[in-house]
C-alpha cells in the first residue's frame, strides 16, 4: 500500500498560492503511482465557490482515487456547505485495498481551532480497528518549530486515547504546514507540510507513506 498525503493547498488567487508548483505536485504524485491519495483539508483559502471549483477541477488530474476532508479555511463563509457540494461527506469511513479509511471533520465555521466533538467521537469508535487509517485536518500532537499551540485540536486527548485503544496504526493530519512524525504507543501520527502554498517556514512538500505486511 502506497499513500500520497497532501495537505493545505490553499487554492486561491492570492500570491501565496503557487499554481505552477501545485501542478508539479500533482504530476509528481501521479509519477509515484500511489494506491490512494489522502488530502487533509484547507484545500481553499477562504471557502469561496470559485476556489472550490478551481481545486476540484485540478484534483481531477490525479490518477489514483482520493479521500478528502475539510480544514478550518474550508469552513469559512459557510464553506463547509460548499465542500459538501463539491466533495461530498465531510466525515466518512470507506474501505479500500484491505483498509478502512476514516475521515474526520475537525473544522468549525469561521474558527481556526479544531474540534471533533462527542457525537462524531461516538461515530468514530464504531469504525476503528488495527486496519483503520484515520485522517483529519488539525494536528493531534504539537509540531516542533511552529510556535504556540493556539489552534490545536481542543479534544485531542480523547481522540488519541480512542485511537491507541483500538490499535489504529496510522493517523494523517495537516494544518501546521510543517511535516513531522510522532510514534505514540504504536500509532504513527504523521503531519504533512504544504505543497503549493507560501505559508511555510522552510519548504513546500507532500508525504509518501508505504505500508508493508
Amino acid at each position: 500500500m502506497k499513500i500520497a498525503h497532501i495537505s493545505d493547498i490553499h487554492y486561491s488567487k492570492s500570491w501565496m498560492f503557487l499554481r505552477d508548483l501545485f501542478q508539479r505536485c500533482l504530476a509528481m504524485v501521479n509519477e509515484e503511482k500511489p494506491d490512494v491519495v489522502v488530502i487533509t483539508g484547507d484545500v481553499t483559502d477562504f471557502g469561496l465557490v470559485a476556489e472550490f471549483e478551481g481545486v476540484h477541477r485540478a484534483l481531477e488530474e490525479l490518477a489514483a482515487p482520493y479521500f478528502i476532508v475539510p480544514g478550518n479555511h474550508d469552513a469559512r463563509h459557510e464553506g463547509y456547505k460548499k465542500f459538501e457540494q463539491f466533495f461530498g461527506d465531510r466525515f466518512f469511513a470507506r474501505h479500500h485495498a484491505g483498509y478502512t479509511f476514516v475521515g474526520i471533520d475537525s473544522s468549525e465555521p469561521d474558527i481556526d481551532e479544531g474540534h471533533v466533538g462527542r457525537e462524531q467521537l461516538r461515530w468514530l469508535e464504531d469504525h476503528l480497528s488495527p486496519r483503520a487509517i484515520v485522517f483529519l485536518h488539525h494536528h493531534l500532537v504539537p509540531i516542533p518549530n511552529t510556535g504556540r499551540e493556539r489552534n490545536v485540536l481542543v479534544d485531542a486527548g480523547g481522540v488519541l486515547k480512542m485511537l491507541v485503544a483500538h490499535g489504529v496504526p496510522l493517523v494523517l493530519s495537516g494544518h501546521k504546514h510543517v511535516p513531522w512524525v510522532w510514534n505514540l504507543n504504536g500509532t504513527a501520527v504523521s503531519t504533512a507540510g504544504t505543497a503549493p502554498c507560501e505559508r511555510t517556514g522552510a519548504f513546500q512538500s507532500f508525504n509518501l507513506i508505504e505500508i508493508e505486511g
